[in-house]
């Protein structure tokens, strides 16, 4: 099997956590080079990676290594140009969420992987969480999920200043709890039909919401509750995950349990998940998966579970939250 061609756009704090030490240590990747503007930045991280070649322009590193799959992993106001570019040339790519600035954005760069055959896949890692798989899957051989409940729950540090994201640029739900609003439509498994939100902005000043609840209803019969608040005493990241006489629940940060036919709870660290992969928390919330799973569809010629044109639906159902229903 010969190894799949990468080249990394972005040597930011996020990649440097997650995305570098998932993708070296794939053994049938060749991480070919990586490009940031900012010089010392690029070399550390080659340094510490092992990648051989820095540029600071992504364009002369597409052209010069030529790179099957490209990585583009920076604030969604930089994603339009190298997207666009990378798919005009016919190249995977892969981003980070959200899957574009606006949805416009996420419905052109999905349109323009499907014009240039490319197969691609947003960054929603926690689809890939393997205790959430795993007892996803035990919840649904009892039978269908009819109820999800989503909560992701974060303390503001500064209350005296808004809460849009990057400065403003976009608004907390599209940046940050479109991680909830992802899972919750992946783990339900159908598509809205029916969305009733309140939305507002408790605290702190400024247009932005910070406290959003949503009921949301599927076309298969599954309902889904979400709660993204700024304003909460901790980081919590939950999901519940009802089917008939059972519930699991996954923290991928701390505990994760389920349980049956009003029994005890069969209850498991979650890091315990990736103890097989390393014990590194990129193997435990996610990260390592999401990208074995690109990889692996690339090399089998199928969309990814969370490829543009699907991000795109994730994107509408933000909006319609956010606009209340």
């Amino acid at each position: 099997m010969s190894d799949m061609r990468v080249a990394f756009i972005g040597a930011g704090n996020l990649a440097n956590r997650y995305h570098y030490p998932s993708i070296t240590a794939l053994p049938d990747v060749d991480l070919a080079a990586l490009c940031d503007l900012v010089p010392q930045k690029a070399e550390a991280t080659a340094e510490r990676f092992g990648v051989p070649r820095t540029y600071g322009d992504y364009k002369q590193m597409l052209s010069e290594v030529d790179p099957q799959v490209v990585y583009i992993v920076m604030p969604p106001q930089f994603l339009f140009e190298p997207v666009t570019y990378a798919l005009k040339q016919g190249r995977h790519v892969f981003i980070e969420k959200p899957a574009g600035l606006t949805t416009y954005h996420s419905r052109l760069y999905a349109d323009l992987a499907e014009k240039h055959h490319c197969l691609t896949q947003v960054g929603f890692q926690r689809r890939h969480v393997p205790a959430m798989t795993a007892l996803r899957a035990r919840v649904e051989a009892r039978g269908p999920i009819h109820t999800v409940s989503l909560n992701f729950l974060k303390s503001t540090k500064d209350l005296s200043k808004h809460a849009g994201f990057f400065e403003g640029v976009v608004d907390p739900l599209t940046s940050d709890g479109i991680h909830a609003v992802d899972n919750l439509r992946w783990l339900a498994g159908g598509e809205a039909t029916r969305v009733v939100a309140d939305v507002s902005t408790r605290f702190a000043p400024g247009p932005f919401p910070n406290a959003i609840t949503a009921h949301i209803t599927f076309d298969n019969g599954a309902v889904g509750l979400l709660h993204y608040s700024l304003v909460t005493g901790r980081r919590i990241y939950r999901a519940e995950l009802h089917g008939p006489n059972v519930t699991a629940y996954v923290d991928p940060d701390r505990d994760s349990y389920i349980v049956a036919d009003d029994g005890e709870p069969e209850v498991f660290q979650t890091s315990e998940f990736g103890k097989d992969l390393g014990g590194q928390p990129e193997h435990w919330l996610g990260f390592w998966h999401e990208h074995r799973h690109f990889i692996d569809c690339i090399r089998e010629g199928r969309q990814p579970s969370s490829h543009f044109a699907d991000a795109v639906k994730t994107m509408e159902l933000v909006d319609r939250i956010l606009a209340g229903g």
